[in-house]
């Protein structure tokens, strides 16, 4: 009896006992469910376990990912019933005579699943995905699936196959996907913005401010206050304070060394800068928004939660503590007034978690009070100000802070933009990048480039001001839905082009492609073309190399790399103007006898035709360059490399052409002249080798 044949006895034994538990226990938090509910979800678990008895490949535990295959099924299954109960108002008469009428509505994952605690249906996928404590380094047994509604469609393969008990070669290999774009995936998966969905205490704290009568209208502007750390982890665990707002910078901002020092300045009692918060109205709810501190809030929340250690270089690693003497039971060893015995120890915290401090480190780091100053009342405009004020003398760089001139609705659309997986998983930006606001200047550049590029302003701050005033949410979303359309006909190298240096640029150009009425999955094959030769072709004396100096944001050097792109794509795509028109009505002989010599005939084109077949036998039959309206300059080279007795060595010089380029000039005088001078630089290097 193989394994797999143990497992299924084990799971049907006693009519499927073990299998109805475990349904059982996944729908404990459900009320309101009949016996026939009951029987349905016995009927879903028999199907649900017969699939991921197939799938599963015997890598981690069958146990754990039956039941989280089971859990997502059934948490679907609720979903819908939901759904389909949207809005709808049933009316029970109970056997009292009391009638209620109950509301169904469309079921929310942090909504409290019955009417008697405050549970949430996140708590449903309960210790099986603990496979998050060993890669993720969170515990996060509670809110998985508000976790993973966050996540890209790429990312939530990842987690799943994390929770199905796949190691991380495993997933790789499944996934098609290299190791430095795993880790990338990983690390934004990572987050704080992120992994603080699971963490969510089960009983979050009432939102105050339900009503405009019910608030608490006060005439004092701000006030200073303290809180312990033990306090802002609960805090940050409820979801009352926010760290999100759209025109603040994101976390995970500083170094491994900086947040070693601010634990031991924190373990030390030495005092530091003050924690900024506003409180803001919004929809008669009271919203409390971290201005000025978030690095310090949630690198303390982190480390609380084991999620670093302390860096190895800290400034001071040996923390002095006082405590208390105690006997072989662990209890405190008395004097003779019947007070503790203490004494002052040492303890080096380098490479340190917080489990792994003593005791009464632990409790003096939870103890720590920072200093609080909170504003009331505040308006988006109010919170802007703020923002940009607190961080106007730290280390906020030029993106962040322009960032706050754009307002909270815009700001948001950028925020939203950038955070979609083109940015943050394919495209060849830094993970830093994602974290440091480079992302979102790369999206605010983009909308400047597109629709003001006669209106380019260097610095961030002032561009992001006048998009306040002359941008619209048609713009945004314009955008997004190009960076969406980029997303499904992109490949690795395609995808690889796009950095932040000059990804505003080549948006400009998709947006001007758009209006050749192409099919989308030319324009990546303009721009791989782009990235291996054409960057340095020459319009007008100048290529978009020649532009690449070091004031890559200077207005002439912006307009003139879109002006480019777009004279290049014109002519890689023949976008005719009126030249390449006359040139188009001109025949094949008349262009032959302007360019080569007068004296051929129509009986010689016919000649070169068979001629120019003849070489092309060896060459890439599906290269670009054989396309029909690029003819004209091949029967003319053909024709003088006849003049010039150069026949024997043209299909030489075919094939290592055809190697080295797919583009060509829509202009067939440019084209001609342009091969004609390779091939007699050719022929030059051949007769020197042989000489």
């Amino acid at each position: 009896m193989d394994d797999m044949t143990k497992v299924i006895d084990k799971y049907y034994a006693n009519n499927a006992s073990k299998l109805r538990k475990m349904v059982d226990k996944i729908i404990k938090k459900f009320g309101g469910l009949s016996q026939k509910d009951i029987d349905e979800f016995y009927s879903l678990a028999n199907q649900v376990f017969w699939i991921a008895a197939k799938d599963f490949n015997g890598c981690g535990n069958f146990n754990g990912f039956l039941y989280s295959r089971l859990s997502l099924k059934i948490m679907s299954m609720m979903t819908e019933r939901n759904r389909q109960k949207r809005s709808d108002i049933q009316t029970v008469t109970h056997e009292n005579g009391a009638i209620e009428k109950i509301f169904h509505q469309t079921l929310s994952l942090d909504a409290p699943i019955k009417d008697d605690d405050r549970t949430t249906l996140g708590e449903v996928v309960e210790s099986q995905f603990d496979i998050f404590d060993e890669i993720l380094g969170l515990s996060c047994s509670e809110n998985v699936i508000e976790y993973m509604d966050k996540l890209t469609p790429r990312q939530k393969e990842i987690a799943q196959l994390m929770m199905d008990g796949y190691g991380k070669s495993d997933i790789q290999k499944k996934l098609n996907i290299s190791e430095k774009r795993y880790i990338k995936l990983l690390s934004n998966m990572k987050s704080f913005e992120k992994t603080r969905y699971l963490r969510k205490n089960n009983k979050t704290e009432r939102k105050r401010g339900k009503s405009k009568m019910g608030q608490l209208i006060t005439l004092e502007t701000n006030k200073d206050d303290k809180l312990s750390i033990a306090s802002i982890v609960k805090k940050i665990d409820n979801c009352t304070i926010r760290f999100d707002h759209p025109l603040q910078r994101s976390s995970e901002q500083w170094t491994k060394l900086m947040k070693g020092n601010l634990i031991s300045d924190i373990l030390q009692g030495n005092p530091l800068p003050e924690i900024v918060l506003a409180e803001q109205v919004i929809n008669d709810l009271a919203l409390i928004w971290d201005i000025d501190g978030k690095q310090r809030c949630t690198n303390v929340h982190s480390y609380k939660n084991d999620e670093f250690k302390v860096d190895k270089k800290v400034r001071r690693p040996i923390i002095t503590y006082q405590a208390i003497i105690r006997d072989e039971n662990k209890r405190p060893i008395l004097d003779e007034k019947g007070f503790p015995q203490s004494e002052r120890r040492t303890f080096d915290i380098r490479n340190k978690k917080f489990s792994d401090l003593p005791e009464e480190l632990q409790d003096k780091f939870l103890d720590y009070d920072f200093k609080i100053v909170q504003y009331f009342n505040c308006t988006s405009e109010d919170i802007a100000y703020h923002i940009e004020r607190y961080n106007s003398g730290r280390p906020m760089n030029a993106s962040q802070k322009g960032l706050t001139r754009i307002g909270q609705v815009f700001a948001e659309m950028a925020k939203n933009i950038s955070a979609m997986s083109f940015f943050t998983e394919l495209a060849g930006y830094k993970v830093s990048e994602s974290k440091n606001g480079t992302l979102d200047r790369v999206v605010i550049e983009s909308i400047m480039t597109i629709n003001f590029l006669d209106q380019w302003i260097k610095d961030q701050g002032d561009m992001c001001a006048f998009l306040k005033e002359n941008a619209n949410e048609d713009m945004f979303d314009e955008l997004e839905e190009m960076v969406e359309r980029l997303t499904n006909i992109g490949n690795e190298e395609f995808f690889n082009i796009f950095d932040s240096k000059n990804s505003f640029v080549y948006f400009a150009a998709f947006h001007e492609f758009l209006k050749f009425n192409l099919e989308d999955n030319k324009f990546v094959e303009f721009m791989i073309d782009f990235e291996n030769e054409l960057h340095s072709r020459k319009i007008n004396g100048t290529s978009f190399e020649d532009l690449n100096g070091k004031s890559t944001k200077d207005k002439n050097i912006v307009i003139g790399k879109v002006n480019q792109l777009k004279n290049l794509m014109k002519e890689y795509f023949h976008i005719n103007n009126k030249e390449d028109l006359e040139n188009k009505n001109e025949s094949v002989l008349e262009f032959v006898k302007k360019n080569v010599d007068q004296n051929f005939e129509m009986e010689d084109i016919e000649l070169f035709e068979e001629t120019f077949n003849d070489y092309t036998i060896n060459v890439n039959n599906s290269s670009p360059l054989l396309r029909q309206e690029n003819r004209k300059s091949f029967i003319a080279l053909t024709a003088y490399a006849f003049l010039n007795e150069l026949d024997n060595d043209m299909e030489e010089w075919m094939i290592q052409y055809f190697a080295k380029h797919r583009s060509f000039f829509s202009n067939q005088k440019e084209n001609y002249l342009h091969m004609k001078k390779d091939l007699d630089e050719y022929i030059q290097l051949k007769e020197k080798k042989v000489g």
